[in-house]
């Protein structure tokens, strides 16, 4: 052979090397690259979590139903919804005989409307069957304003005393374990909105009742809106808490103790041990990490050795 057709033949294959060392880099980076694109990571930072749940509660009120004194026409003198003083003359009811006035004998909030269930969910006698029934509640509701005949001994107006007011909220055995009688609670009267407008409570009484339980909130705020209705939407609010905020998906345990992965500068991971100081059902505030660390909350995805 030619030392012409040899030197051709050695540049042939250094080039078919050279091919194939290109394609090994592409397929290389492209693995690094494509695993890289799976991480998926969250920058630590302080965040606020809310350890709560949303639901229906049931509207306890102290109140007290007064009957009409006699048949006639009805005028009220003090609005809907607004206070009485002990002695206060709140209404009047006249017919062709007489005009009979009606004064309030005791301080306290006067609702001309009725729903039939203030017998049935008095404050302070919350029975078995009140628990047995709770699902069961719907408002017959009547109201009356100025000029409206009345009949003799028909339910006539409330008197609710603005300084109590409590929740009846069934939840599930399990979830009330973590609640305790005395604790301090939050209720959040708006969930629906963009802020939160919490309220200071009470867990004044827990109730078990055929495999399921209750929590009676007694709340340290009147809320006048509520004083014609039963059911409102609320959120409890067990704690509130601030700290380095991470989601429970970046959270694993090891014999060792509850870790994360650390994603650093330079593209390696590390295992990192971390405290809880409390949890939500998405999020966890922790100790020993800092602001500004990358933690993968895709863990599953790594392939860093779980061996500790």
């Amino acid at each position: 052979m030619s030392n012409k057709k040899k030197k051709n033949n050695r540049k042939f294959i250094s080039w078919k090397y050279f091919v194939f060392i290109i394609i090994i880099m592409i397929g290389l980076i492209s693995f690094f690259i494509l695993k890289n694109e799976d991480i998926k990571t969250i920058t630590v930072s302080y965040q606020e979590i809310v350890s709560g749940f949303e639901t229906e509660a049931l509207v306890i009120r102290d109140e007290k139903i007064y009957r009409s004194p006699m048949s006639g026409t009805l005028n009220i003198l003090l609005n809907e919804g607004e206070r009485a003083s002990y002695g206060q003359k709140i209404a009047y009811i006249e017919n062709d005989e007489r005009v009979y006035n009606i004064y309030a004998d005791q301080p306290g909030i006067i609702s001309y409307a009725y729903d039939s269930l203030e017998e049935r969910l008095k404050f302070g006698n919350i029975t078995p069957e009140v628990l047995n029934n709770y699902n069961e509640y719907e408002r017959d509701y009547h109201q009356y304003v100025s000029g409206n005949k009345v009949e003799n001994g028909i339910k006539l107006y409330r008197n609710i005393n603005n300084y109590a007011l409590y929740l009846l909220i069934k939840i599930d055995n399990k979830r009330a374990e973590n609640y305790s009688t005395t604790e301090t609670v939050f209720v959040d009267h708006n969930p629906d909105q963009n802020y939160s407008d919490l309220i200071k409570s009470n867990i004044k009484k827990i109730y078990n009742q055929n495999e399921e339980s209750f929590l009676l909130l007694d709340l340290n705020q009147y809320i006048k809106r509520w004083n014609n209705t039963r059911w409102v939407n609320i959120k409890l609010i067990k704690n509130i808490y601030n700290g380095l905020a991470v989601p429970n998906s970046a959270l694993f345990k090891t014999p060792s103790g509850t870790k994360v992965l650390l994603y650093t500068f330079d593209h390696k991971v590390k295992t990192k041990n971390i405290v809880i100081i409390d949890s939500t059902a998405k999020w966890s505030i922790v100790e020993n990490l800092e602001v500004g660390d990358e933690v993968i909350v895709n863990p599953e995805r790594v392939n860093y050795g779980r061996d500790d």
